[in-house]
C-alpha cells in the first residue's frame, strides 16, 4: 500500500532472493537452511579434494627438490603423480560447479513456496519519521537520521543503516516499476530531510 506519506509492504524473501540480495550488498553469511544443508557436503568434498591435491603438489615439489640424481623410474612416478594431481584438481572443480548448479536449481524450485511462507513474512512500514520492520519474532523502528544511504540494484531497494544493518525490499511487491521508483524517491527524500 503506497500513500503520499506512508508506505506499507508485506513480503517474504525466498532463499534465492536472499542470496541475490546478500551478494549485491557484499554481506553473504553462511547459514544452514533445511532443504539446502546436504548440498554443503558437496562443497566440503570439493574443498577436501582440493586440499589433497595441494598436498600432493607440495610432496611432488619436495621430491623433485630433494632428489639429486633422478632416474627413469623416478620420472615415471612423477608423471603418474602429476596425472593424479590433474585428476584431483579436475574433480574439485567439477564438484564446485555441481554444487553451484544444484544449489541454484533447488533455490529456484523452492522460490514460490518460500515467498509465500508466513514464517518469514516481513512487513515494512515507511513514513516521514521512521522505518518499521516487523517480523513474526521481532519488530524494530529505525529513525531516518540513523539511515546512511539507499539504492536500487538488481530488483531490490536497499536501505543501509548507520550500524551496518540493511532493510531489503524486493521490487516485486510493488504494482509497477514506477511505484517502486516513487517509493525509492520517498526514501531518498526522507534521508535528505533528516541529515
Amino acid at each position: 500500500m503506497v500513500r503520499k506519506n506512508r508506505i506499507v509492504v508485506d513480503y517474504s524473501l525466498s532463499v534465492l532472493e536472499r542470496t541475490k540480495a546478500s551478494k549485491l550488498i557484499n554481506d553473504h553469511k553462511k547459514e544452514y537452511l533445511k532443504p539446502y544443508g546436504y548440498l554443503s557436503l558437496i562443497q566440503k568434498a570439493a574443498v577436501s579434494v582440493l586440499g589433497v591435491a595441494a598436498l600432493f603438489t607440495l610432496i611432488t615439489l619436495l621430491m623433485l627438490s630433494l632428489k639429486t640424481a633422478p632416474d627413469a623410474a623416478f620420472f615415471a612416478r612423477t608423471r603418474n603423480f602429476s596425472i593424479a594431481l590433474l585428476v584431483l584438481f579436475g574433480v574439485a572443480l567439477a564438484l564446485f560447479k555441481l554444487y553451484d548448479v544444484l544449489m541454484n536449481n533447488i533455490m529456484k524450485k523452492h522460490q514460490r513456496v518460500e515467498q509465500e511462507d508466513p514464517e518469514t513474512l516481513q512487513k515494512v512500514k515507511l513514513n516521514r519519521f521512521f522505518i518499521e520492520n516487523i517480523t513474526n519474532t521481532a519488530s524494530g523502528k529505525i529513525y531516518w537520521k540513523n539511515v546512511k544511504d539507499s539504492y536500487r540494484k538488481g530488483g531490490f531497494i536497499f536501505i543501509h543503516m548507520m550500524n551496518d544493518n540493511c532493510v531489503v525490499i524486493p521490487e516485486r511487491v510493488f504494482a509497477s516499476t514506477s511505484e517502486a521508483a516513487e517509493v525509492f524517491d520517498f526514501i531518498n527524500e526522507q534521508i535528505a530531510q533528516n541529515k
